[in-house]
């Protein structure tokens, strides 16, 4: 009888360790540099860096990386308490439930080679998009459903970027960040390149700290406590600046 009360208290533990869990998801490859994963399983990227610092103030999550579509199936489940990254300029789960204070703001450029400028977004009807698929494009969707470009559709950001550098597509549309860090990953020389600024297109938004809805709320105060020092001590401008 000892044992099995023994056993049950053992049990009951364990169900407690399990629903006080945390993970932080990861999406594999496709979230550079917000997030990045390597090949020989390294975690760094911007919001990795900023929960890395979190996790020194005594706070501890499970790292997972997934690929996209199974991250936010396993977001689904109410039984999962998870920590990412989001904005509320995006649809979802990743929208829901944000950190008051922003780790940073976007803006969004067209990349185009040197020869090919335009002033307005009636330019590029009827011109080619490189566009990565399964994206959401703010701002560009009612262009694309009415079929104002041909669009080239690809699978990740390197090859988006290829794809214009080659000249089979006059513009790709991305954040800022991104371009700047694929661009120097692929050791190509950004003044082939011209950045058309398109706030009037996809405006500039926040990307923030995105919680599960059943996530401790005192815990969430805690975070959101040490990114406001991270905001004013120049540690958040610190992190984004090394990408």
């Amino acid at each position: 009888m000892k044992i099995n009360l023994y056993f049950i208290i053992l049990l009951a533990s364990f169900s407690s360790i399990a629903d006080n869990k945390i993970t932080y998801f990861i999406a594999d490859k496709s979230s550079s540099p917000i997030q990045v994963s390597t090949k020989n399983s390294e975690q760094v990227g911007i919001v990795t860096d900023v929960i890395n610092a979190i996790e020194k103030q005594n706070i501890h999550f499970s790292h997972s990386i997934l690929p996209f579509k199974r991250m936010m199936k396993y977001m689904k489940n109410p039984k999962v308490k998870w920590i990412t990254y989001g904005s509320a300029a995006w649809p979802g789960l990743q929208s829901l439930s944000l950190s008051k204070t922003p780790i940073m703001t976007v803006k969004h450029r067209f990349l185009t080679l040197k020869p090919n400028k335009h002033n307005e977004i009636s330019d590029l009807f009827g011109k080619s998009l490189v566009l990565i698929r399964g994206f959401n494009y703010p701002g560009l969707a009612a262009y694309i459903e009415q079929d104002k470009f041909d669009i080239i559709y690809v699978k990740d950001h390197e090859a988006a970027i290829k794809v214009i550098a080659m000249g089979r597509a006059v513009a790709f549309p991305e954040m800022n960040i991104r371009l700047n860090y694929h661009l120097k990953n692929m050791k190509l020389p950004r003044d082939n390149f011209n950045f058309h600024y398109i706030g009037n297109i996809i405006a500039d938004y926040d990307i923030n700290l995105c919680f599960s809805l059943n996530f401790p709320e005192l815990l969430k105060v805690k975070i959101e406590g040490i990114l406001v020092e991270m905001k004013s001590d120049g540690r958040l401008e610190n992190i984004i600046n090394a990408y």
